[in-house]
């Protein structure tokens, strides 16, 4: 963006907020609260689960419901996740989420949890006790999610992530389960587990799988820059996807590794998965299709996450004040006045189109342009101030 158009879009569409800062600080101490934690028991696991839970800003004096993210070995990732999910979604790249961090509790209890059964003999030497996976899988269905569901203001939307065995599980769940979540990110997943079997499946799974709905996003940290022989592998299956609402992204991140890459995957794999939840060119999308077509990627991105979703009217004029600012008036003019009743014409951006035909020696729509202002804003005394010397005799409006 250059210098003149962050300008012209501040002159007409920001109003900045005032703020009042104090000589001292008015309290001190108290602590920042990024999220709870619960207990539930579980019949299956047989044992009680912690859960680390992060409501998004605004949920406790609303009323709207909200997408999950369930995260795996969440004493591990839960605080900078949360950091992310919110930071995120306060700038609209991906709408509001609650977050559940699902603990592991100790390295056993999480080797047992995220590992199907494993012939391999050096599986079983450095990773005793596993193979628990499907009973894992078993609680989070039948147990986990209709506890949150019933217990939270949720959306039908639920999104898994996991790293390193957490990766392996989501995959496994995908297969096993492919309709119990809607997304997932898996991190550098250890898909050497029992020698490649779940990259097996998934060989055999994806080609045939046609009814498949699912947005995946994975990584894996390598150095070399080229992928491991069995994340090809896994890749060329999802290539091989019968499934036209398979959506699937891999980024190989050479500079991070095994115990660095979760963060930047996590906020890479978000952005990813809810692309079409935010428009990065909007002009490019009009020109296209004009503002039919942007109302169409807001409508058809909420739907798919859950989302009956109309474009923000912020949206709107950013579209008019690119379009003053290149010139296209005439199209400027049309996008403003296009739905006055869902998308009211801003009193500004009346007058900013309006000095723009003026400029441009176009008196007649500058007058009209002026006098539409007025009549959103009776109190405009710059569109007074015009009109006055371009000679119109002021309409009797009520300031």
């Amino acid at each position: 963006m250059t210098k003149e158009r962050a300008l012209f879009l501040l002159a007409f569409l920001w109003a900045p907020p005032m703020v009042t800062v104090g000589a001292r600080a008015q309290s001190q101490g108290s602590p920042v609260v990024i999220g709870e934690t619960v207990t539930i028991q579980s019949s299956i696991l047989k044992e009680s689960r912690s859960l680390l839970i992060s409501k998004p800003a605004g949920y406790e004096n609303g009323t709207d419901r909200y997408p999950v993210l369930y995260l795996l070995d969440g004493e591990t990732h839960f605080h900078y996740t949360s950091g992310i999910v919110s930071f995120l979604a306060g700038n609209d790249r991906i709408p509001k989420m609650l977050l559940v961090g699902i603990v592991s509790g100790g390295s056993a209890r999480r080797t047992r949890d995220l590992t199907p059964p494993s012939m391999a003999e050096i599986d079983n030497r450095f990773s005793p006790g596993n193979g628990g996976a499907d009973r894992f899988l078993s609680f989070v269905a039948d147990e986990l999610i209709p506890y949150v569901d019933r217990t939270y203001r949720t959306r039908p939307y639920k999104l898994l992530i996991g790293h390193s065995f957490g990766g392996l599980f989501g995959i496994y769940t995908l297969i096993a389960k492919p309709k119990l979540f809607n997304g997932y990110i898996a991190i550098d997943p250890s898909l050497y587990w029992n020698n490649e079997a779940v990259v097996a499946r998934a060989e055999s799974f994806f080609p045939n799988a046609k009814d498949l709905q699912a947005d995946f996003y994975m990584t894996a940290a390598d150095a070399s820059g080229k992928p491991p022989v069995d994340v090809r592998r896994l890749t060329a299956a999802f290539g091989e996807s019968a499934s036209a609402g398979f959506r699937w992204n891999f980024d190989l991140m050479k500079q991070e590794n095994h115990a660095s890459i979760p963060l930047p995957s996590i906020y890479r794999g978000l952005e990813t998965i809810f692309e079409d939840w935010r428009v990065p060119d909007l002009l490019a999308l009009f020109d296209k299709g004009g503002i039919e077509a942007i109302h169409k990627r807001f409508r058809d991105g909420g739907r798919r996450f859950g989302y009956d979703r109309t474009t923000p009217a912020f949206t709107v004029s950013l579209v008019v004040a690119d379009l003053i600012h290149t010139g296209r008036l005439e199209e400027a003019a049309k996008v403003l006045l296009h739905d006055a009743s869902g998308y009211p014409p801003p009193w500004n951006q009346l007058d900013a189109l309006a000095r723009a035909y003026q400029n441009r020696g176009d008196v007649e729509q500058a007058i009209r342009y002026y006098l539409l202002s007025l009549k959103e804003n009776p109190r405009n005394q710059l569109a007074r101030n015009k009109l006055t010397e371009m000679g119109v005799k002021i309409p009797d409006l009520p300031h």
